[in-house]
C-alpha cells in the first residue's frame, strides 16, 4: 500500500509540475484558470480510484487503478511537451513559420 501512495504522489507532482510550467509560461489570467481546469480533470482519476483502492481492499487485480495511472502519465507527457512549446515560444528559442508548411526550427 505504501508503494501506491508513493507512486499516486509522484505521478501527481510530475503533472502539476507540467502544469506550474504553462501556467508561467503564458501571460493570460483567463487563460490560467482554463490550465488549472485541465489540472484537476486529469488529476481527479487517479485520486479518487487511489483512495478507493486504499479504502476497499479488493481481492483480484485493480484494471481500473492501473488505467488511471496510465491516463495520469500520458496526460502529464502531453502538458509537459505543451509546457516547454509554449516556454520555448515565451522566451523566442522555437518559432513556427506558416510559409514553411508549419515547420518548427531553433534561432542560433
Amino acid at each position: 500500500m505504501s508503494n501506491l501512495v508513493t507512486l499516486t504522489i509522484v505521478s501527481e507532482v510530475l503533472l502539476l509540475l507540467s502544469f506550474i510550467i504553462i501556467i508561467l509560461s503564458t501571460k493570460n489570467p483567463k487563460r490560467n484558470v482554463l490550465w488549472v481546469i485541465l489540472f484537476i480533470i486529469g488529476a481527479a482519476p487517479l485520486l479518487y480510484l487511489a483512495i478507493d483502492h486504499v479504502k476497499n481492499d479488493y481481492m483480484d487485480a485493480n484494471i481500473g487503478l492501473g488505467l488511471a495511472f496510465m491516463y495520469t502519465w500520458l496526460y502529464s507527457a502531453v502538458a509537459f511537451i505543451i509546457g516547454i512549446i509554449l516556454l520555448g515560444k515565451r522566451k523566442g528559442i522555437i518559432i513556427c513559420r506558416k510559409n514553411c508548411d508549419n515547420h518548427i526550427g531553433i534561432l542560433n
